[in-house]
């Protein structure tokens, strides 16, 4: 046992039994989605790529995620934001299905040259906490893809948190704007395929910003992959 178990005892997220942040009682209540659908339509769709019909010029090429969200998930993942848990990342992880992973190869079946964009952070919330949850995920989905990470985006305008905003129009104003291309990496972005990453896809405001800012810079192709879908 660490000395820090000793002064900080784990206790699950879900039921605050001691002994680990997610309990073998509590993991029965997560959920692996088990259907594939059209991000924009919500109708089925292989790999839950957008249907053709569907595809607008700035929209998402396919939105794929692990868990279907809820209140357990939305627990784990608060307190790794914000109360800086990140041994609660690394619990969830380990507890992770092999076989919910390996249903993402289907990325490397459709190319072998996808970048990986983890959602950036503002400069103030990195110093906030350290670290930024969705490069966690990123690393993690990382070592069943072996894709490179990219630093195409940066994120300009600090945002409150989608989930306190109750209207589309305020959530779509909090984001708009807050993301811009790399001037570094702007010429590698043209053409490119990337595949977006994120912990939470709800309404999906965060991620349709991100995709829309990466093509209008010219890449060919903007996926997401998120941990969980709401």
């Amino acid at each position: 046992m660490f000395f820090t178990d000793l002064l900080f005892p784990k206790h699950c997220l879900g039921c605050s039994i001691l002994g680990a942040y997610i309990c073998p009682k509590c993991q029965r209540q997560l959920h692996y989605l088990d259907r594939n659908t059209c991000f924009y339509c919500k109708k089925a769709s292989l790999y839950s790529l957008t249907h053709p019909i569907c595809l607008k010029n700035f929209n998402i090429t396919g939105l794929t995620a692990i868990f279907s969200y809820n209140n357990l998930l939305k627990k784990i993942i608060k307190n790794i934001k914000y109360r800086l848990v990140t041994e609660a990342w690394k619990d969830l992880t380990r507890i992770i299905e092999p076989e919910a992973v390996r249903q993402i190869g289907f990325y490397k079946r459709i190319s072998k040259d996808f970048f990986l964009q983890p959602i950036p952070l503002s400069k103030r919330k990195i110093r906030e906490r350290g670290f930024n949850q969705a490069f966690l995920i990123t690393r993690f989905f990382q070592a069943f893809l072996d894709f490179p990470i990219s630093d195409f985006l940066i994120r300009v305008k600090e945002t409150l948190p989608q989930a306190e905003l109750k209207t589309k129009k305020d959530r779509y104003n909090n984001l708009r704007g807050a993301f811009k291309i790399n001037p570094v990496n702007k010429s590698k972005v043209i053409g490119s395929k990337i595949i977006l990453v994120d912990d939470v896809v709800t309404t999906g405001s965060t991620v349709r910003e991100a995709a829309k800012v990466l093509k209008k810079a010219g890449a060919a192709k903007v996926y997401v992959l998120a941990l969980a879908k709401g």
